[in-house]
């Protein structure tokens, strides 16, 4: 079982499984595999992640994992969001763009991984903001310079085309609750139903229907981490149900709303 930790900028997970699936939404999973090698996919591609690899897996596709001859494999994983990796990974002085992508998403670079290790289990462990953020910054820089990261080529956008994205992703964000339709949502971001599709899709490789429920999905995370109940949470953020929270809860990071509430309250709560 996946054992969640939490802190401000990332979600950390740790355990041992026989496999897994994820459908990223506007977020990015890094991890070492330990113990015994298995067997990932990513669309048409099949590789096999040994012990001591690193894992770099971008919001583009979804990812699976399967055991190798049954025998389950450990790993220390990271999952953070888009917005946060690019507030991560740039400053004023240095500009990563965003929408990095990784093309070989599996890299065996020893000290990497060790430093990965290293930051893991610090972040594990009461830490400033400051310390965190520091370790985290440092860590995704030396990847994205060792990794091969590239922005995938995508038409140029104007101003306003930057302002009706960021107007959609807030509007999205303000009202995850709302079932918004795609008329609302391009009034809201002042540019035609189709050509928010296009942008959408060109900057977060996402539909606007997938964007708005990553917004979901983080907002549960937080009510969760919080204290709410599963119920409360999914009638909060705009799902019919729970089930319905479950399944793309599940399907976004690989655990359940239940195993996730139960780490930060072992009490319980449903």
């Amino acid at each position: 079982m996946w054992r969640p930790a939490a802190e401000e900028r990332v979600l950390l997970m740790t355990g041992r499984t026989t496999h897994y699936a994820v459908e990223p939404r506007g977020e990015y999973v890094f991890g070492v595999v330990a113990g015994e090698p298995m067997c990932a996919r990513r669309g048409r591609e099949r590789r096999v992640v040994r012990p001591g690899d690193i894992v770099a897996w971008d919001p583009s596709q979804t990812h699976a994992g399967t055991a190798v001859d049954g025998r389950p494999w450990a790993a220390r994983l990271m999952v953070v969001e888009a917005v946060d990796f690019a507030a991560l990974t740039s400053d004023q002085d240095t500009e990563v763009p965003t929408g990095l992508a990784f093309p070989d998403p599996v890299c065996a670079d020893p000290w990497l991984a060790a430093d990965f290790m290293r930051l893991h289990v610090s972040l594990e462990a009461p830490t400033t903001r400051l310390q965190a953020e520091e370790g985290l910054a440092e860590w995704l820089a030396g990847l994205v310079a060792r990794a091969g990261a590239v922005r995938p080529a995508r038409p140029p956008v104007d101003d306003r085309d930057d302002r009706a994205l960021r107007l959609a992703r807030d509007y999205l964000a303000e009202h995850v609750e709302r079932n918004i339709g795609l008329d609302e949502l391009a009034n809201a971001a002042g540019v035609g139903k189709f050509r928010l599709i296009r942008l959408v899709r060109q900057r977060t490789g996402l539909a606007p229907h997938a964007l708005q429920i990553a917004h979901r999905i983080h907002t549960a995370r937080r009510m969760l981490e919080a204290g709410h109940s599963i119920a409360q949470t999914a009638t909060a953020v705009g799902f019919a149900d729970q089930s319905h929270l479950h399944r793309h809860f599940r399907r976004s990071l690989g655990i359940t709303p239940g195993e996730y509430l139960r780490h930060f309250h072992p009490e319980g709560g449903r």
